[in-house]
């Protein structure tokens, strides 16, 4: 899309893969974790996530991370 890391020379780059979202990636050996984001209206920890979200951006710490982690992938 844009060359970021403004590397010298590339044009076009093809990346293929397998799509295979979870759980579907599991039953063909290949794991994941692909949490729902939170503005999908089937995330059912969205308000939590959002809530942990503003909290981390208006006072960092590491020790929040792993609740904000947690919570996006129980979403």
């Amino acid at each position: 899309m844009h060359n970021a890391v403004l590397l010298d020379g590339p044009e076009r780059t093809v990346v293929r893969g397998p799509f295979r979202p979870a759980p579907r990636s599991l039953l063909h050996g290949e794991p994941s974790l692909a949490p729902r984001p939170p503005w999908f209206v089937t995330n059912r920890t969205a308000a939590a996530t959002g809530r942990l979200l503003t909290d981390f951006a208006a006072a960092p710490r590491w020790s929040a991370l792993l609740e904000i982690f947690a919570s996006a992938l129980r979403g």
